[in-house]
């Protein structure tokens, strides 16, 4: 068991954050050219090769309820800023990530996911360590969201709820959406839930845009849903510890400290580097919020597999969705029947 354990959380460090390949369509001179080049460009998402995942079935016997996905960090450089996705290898490795992730949310929505061109790993990293932090290298990605997701509004939606999808630097691009794009209460009706994990999301976040909130219970519509798990002795965070940072529990669905047992826990799904299922364990852990921090502590089955050494001993951040894979599947049904069962729109 350890042994597959341990190549799963080695592979799922490779998809997820280092594949190093161009990161423009041509060779930039330095990041700075590389970043002036790609903000020069917009992408037509009106081309089906600029996405990751649509639907794959007539749009007559589409599912009532739309997910749109964000995919995570995927992509490292010493040269360019900026992901683009011309290699095949880039845009294989991201749509494993995507089937992988948003697998909980099929069973309810037809997923749309474009691909955004992110920032480069450690430069992001390095902005997020500043204090305060600046999200300066992800705004690429912030308005390849935006473009994205009024053509899905506009061509696709067609009316249709939808929950918004995102991890870690994926999860960022959703939080600038929310903050940007939802201040029309038309839109806020449609949202059953944003489901922003991996990201710290702050008293500051909402503060700044009274039209956002955040999510206190399973059922709640309209929210901000977001974690990050560690463990109870980790590193310091780049994604825990900041003022007011906001957490609910996956397991008892509280954001207070109340301990959720391994016994709550469905189950863990894990995967190799190529979107292969290489196990799923019921009661994989327990899970509690660390209130002063903001953290979701977790202590897994096999404490040590596990860690980042890129972000630090302790920290796991790559298996926020994957400790609590069954169980973000069975919310995401509960929050679409509250949605209908509510007359259809956010209360």
């Amino acid at each position: 068991m350890r042994s597959w354990m341990k190549i799963s959380g080695l592979a799922l460090a490779a998809a997820v954050l280092f594949s190093a390949l161009p990161g423009c369509v041509r060779p930039c001179e330095s990041v700075q050219a590389c970043r002036l080049a790609a903000e020069k460009r917009s992408i037509d998402y009106a081309n089906p090769e600029n996405w990751v995942m649509l639907p794959d079935c007539p749009a007559d016997v589409l599912k009532p309820v739309d997910v749109f996905y964000v995919y995570p960090t995927v992509f490292v450089s010493k040269k360019h800023a900026v992901m683009h996705w011309r290699s095949e290898t880039m845009r294989t490795k991201t749509r494993n990530i995507a089937g992988q992730q948003t697998g909980p949310f099929l069973p309810v929505g037809n997923v749309y996911a474009p691909f955004v061109r992110q920032g480069e790993l450690h430069l992001v990293l390095a902005a997020l360590a500043e204090r305060p932090g600046t999200d300066k290298p992800m705004e690429i990605g912030f308005r390849d969201t935006a473009d994205a997701f009024r053509y899905y509004l506009k061509h696709w939606n067609n009316g249709r709820p939808f929950i918004l999808v995102g991890h870690s630097q994926g999860a960022y691009d959703l939080l600038a959406l929310l903050k940007r794009e939802f201040k029309d209460p038309a839109l806020q009706k449609k949202l059953i839930a944003a489901y922003l994990i991996g990201c710290p999301v702050t008293d500051e976040d909402f503060s700044g845009s009274p039209h956002l909130k955040a999510a206190e219970g399973p059922l709640d519509l309209g929210v901000i849903v977001t974690w990050n798990s560690e463990a109870r002795e980790a590193a310091p965070s780049l994604f825990t510890g900041r003022p007011g940072t906001r957490c609910i529990n996956p397991l008892n669905w509280r954001t207070d400290a109340v301990p959720a047992p391994a016994a709550a826990n469905v189950g863990a799904v894990f995967f190799d580097g190529e979107g292969r299922v290489t196990g799923e364990i019921p009661a994989f852990c327990g899970a509690e919020i660390r209130p002063e921090t903001g953290a979701l502590v977790v202590t897994p089955e096999f404490p040590g597999q596990y860690d980042s050494s890129l972000l630090g001993a302790g920290i796991f951040h790559m298996n926020d969705i994957y400790f609590f894979y069954r169980n973000l599947e069975i919310n995401a049904r509960d929050r679409v029947a509250s949605y209908f069962n509510a007359g259809g729109e956010t209360k």
